[in-house]
């Protein structure tokens, strides 16, 4: 790539990074993310991977342990670094170690962002429409609140869109890495380390899919070493009685039109993709083969599992590294292709627009309770309460279970929950720094994605034409 399209990925990272640093949630509130922060922890302080029992199932030795990917944790453990060095001076370990796994899904969406600009910018978008597509696959669908907590989707989009993007340069071991990455992270993505080495098989050649395959396989020795350090077997991570039981058309039917989790309804841009596939085939069908295998794959592995509605989450979550590098797919929209892109982008981020104000465990206190996850509607509705009883308890600690549930999802808040009249003025300070440099990250981009005046442009008969 052009140094110029380096500088305007990572610029355009650091913006959404910055972005969703600004109205994170500053705490881990979900099951699943405390279970992988007391891994974390559990390395950090003991060189163990032994949790509490709470957080984990009994393995070998009587110890209990996460039954998830290490991947997630291991990636936080310099924050979390961070975060006891800062302790020292400060306090409060166990609130910074949780605020500081929390920043992480900023990173990481930055992180997927740039991955996935460079990738749409090499299957021949323009500067500026690569920015569009990158920025709307992290904001303009149901993958937002998940930038803003602690789950492993979004680490495991990024490893899938970093390995898209090696294979488009035809760098077959650093693809390979980094589905290692994903594997780790969420291991039924296994399934991925046969998967993409036969597209690149048949589309590259033997020899490259082998290179990519053998590196891509280091991700499934990391697994089965961990399960054999874990649980005493190289196939057993912990998930007792839960299995991918559910029949394929119900689970299928769920995650396409079921309520609280279609695709449709949450990420409406997925109903441009299947005609993207047909715009991009004769242009670089390669990647196309890349895209509709990584889908295939996770909503084949989704619709089967026992819980095909992810748990208690935000639209259907275990579709979302599926998805994610699919966006690059709109890469040669034609202009009125790109205007409805556009416009499904905008809806989709306003159908999850709530979840940057209520946390999406607030449903959990309605009776009855939403089918298969949180509404839509509901979200919306919870947001005056949620206000008014924030601004009424700014500074007050709730002593209650579930206490996060009613308060405005943002660290700043959250800070004052914690620390009174000091939190709130730590919050304002960060917030003034975090938005300066969002203000400084989008002033050195401007001039990249703004074209030069005609007069002052060099035409050159070589290259393809930007499409925007």
């Amino acid at each position: 790539m052009a140094p110029t399209d380096r500088r305007l990925s990572v610029l355009i990272g650091a913006g959404v990074a910055l972005g969703f640093l600004l109205i994170q949630i500053g705490e881990v509130t979900v099951s699943d993310g405390a279970d992988m922060l007391a891994v974390s922890q559990a390395i950090l302080h003991h060189a163990s991977f032994a949790v509490p029992a709470a957080n984990g199932a009994i393995g070998r030795g009587g110890h209990y342990y996460a039954k998830y990917g290490i991947g997630l944790s291991v990636a936080v453990l310099p924050l979390l670094a961070i975060a006891d060095v800062v302790a020292i001076v400060v306090k409060h370990q166990s609130e910074l170690e949780s605020f500081a796994a929390s920043s992480s899904m900023p990173i990481v969406m930055g992180l997927l962002t740039t991955a996935l600009w460079r990738s749409s910018r090499k299957l021949g978008a323009g500067p500026r429409w690569a920015t569009v597509l990158a920025v709307g696959a992290a904001v303009g669908s149901y993958a937002l609140p998940y930038g803003k907590d602690f789950f492993t989707e979004p680490l495991t989009a990024l490893g899938i869109a970093l390995a898209f993007n090696e294979l488009l340069s035809d760098r077959y071991a650093t693809a390979g890495l980094a589905l290692a990455l994903a594997v780790v992270t969420r291991p039924e993505a296994v399934v991925l380390v046969g998967a993409i080495p036969l597209v690149v098989w048949v589309s590259r050649g033997f020899r490259h899919a082998l290179i990519c395959g053998l590196a891509a396989a280091t991700g499934v020795v990391v697994d089965a070493a961990y399960d054999l350090v874990r649980f005493g077997s190289l196939f057993s991570s912990g998930y007792r009685g839960e299995s991918f039981s559910t029949p394929f058309l119900r689970g299928a039917g769920g995650l396409l039109f079921g309520t609280n989790k279609s695709l449709i309804l949450f990420a409406p841009i997925v109903i441009l993709l299947v005609p993207a596939c047909a715009w991009l085939w004769r242009e670089n069908r390669y990647f196309v083969l890349l895209a509709i295998t990584n889908f295939a794959v996770f909503f084949v592995l989704a619709a089967l599992w026992h819980s095909w509605q992810g748990g208690w989450s935000w639209g259907p979550r275990l579709l979302l590294p599926g998805l994610l590098p699919a966006i690059a797919l709109l890469a040669r929209a034609n202009r009125l292709q790109r205007r409805i892109a556009t416009g499904l982008l905008v809806v989709g981020f306003a159908f999850s627009a709530a979840t940057l104000l209520v946390p999406t465990e607030a449903q959990l206190r309605d009776h009855p309770l939403p089918l298969n996850g949180p509404s839509i509607l509901r979200q919306y509705e919870l947001v005056p309460t949620v206000v008014s009883y924030s601004v009424d308890h700014l500074t007050v600690k709730v002593h209650v279970a579930g206490a996060s549930q009613r308060y405005l999802s943002l660290w700043q808040v959250n800070l004052g929950r914690e620390l009174g009249d000091e939190g709130l003025l730590f919050g304002l300070v960060g917030t003034i720094v975090l938005l300066a440099a969002l203000v400084f990250v989008m002033a050195r981009a401007r001039p990249l994605l703004v074209p030069p005046p005609i007069t002052s442009r060099v035409t050159t008969a070589a290259g393809p034409k930007p499409l925007m």
